[in-house]
């Protein structure tokens, strides 16, 4: 079964584990726990934890960070922040997302990609923006059939909507 599971200041070395095959920047994702020791992943988590349950510095918006579970596994790092500030409207998006390396390849982004959108359809979060970098061509076919339409671009990356009220696949 493939589930989402929001973070918990529980999460231990599997979640670790995952996080070590995702890059730093990965296409446009940050990653931060790529390279730090587990005790430094521990003290992230703690903090990520505060952070989607509100506790945030002024240029935050609330946010909600999940991983992605094939059974028992985590094969995935998604987050959804509930609404844009002026930067995050010009850089960012509504969604991240980043598949572990070891799974890349099997259906996994399509299917995170749903479950984040049915997500924010809880958040009423009518229009989504999400990015992806201009070269990262599976991430941009994800989107585009998530019924993403391309709203703009810059040097490096393209920005999409989707209308949450106008789509039925979810």
């Amino acid at each position: 079964m493939i589930f989402l599971r929001k973070l918990s200041f529980t999460d231990g070395k599997e979640i670790y584990d995952m996080l070590q095959e995702i890059a730093y920047n990965d296409n446009g994702f940050h990653n931060k726990v790529n390279g730090m020791t587990y005790i430094e992943f521990e003290k992230w988590l703690k903090k990520e934890y505060a952070i989607d349950n509100g506790k945030l510095e002024n240029w935050m918006v609330p946010q909600t960070s999940y991983w992605l579970y094939d059974d028992e596994k985590p094969v995935g790092y998604g987050r959804i922040r509930h609404y844009l500030n002026d930067n995050l409207s010009q850089t960012s998006g509504h969604i991240g997302y980043a598949i572990r390396s070891s799974e890349r390849r099997k259906g996994y982004g399509n299917i995170i990609l749903s479950l984040l959108l049915e997500e924010c359809k809880k958040l009423n979060i009518e229009k989504v923006q999400i990015g992806a970098n201009t070269d990262n061509i599976a991430s941009n076919r994800i989107i585009l059939n998530h019924n993403g339409h391309l709203i703009r671009c810059s040097d490096n990356k393209n920005f999409y909507c989707i209308n949450m009220l106008e789509t039925s696949m979810l």
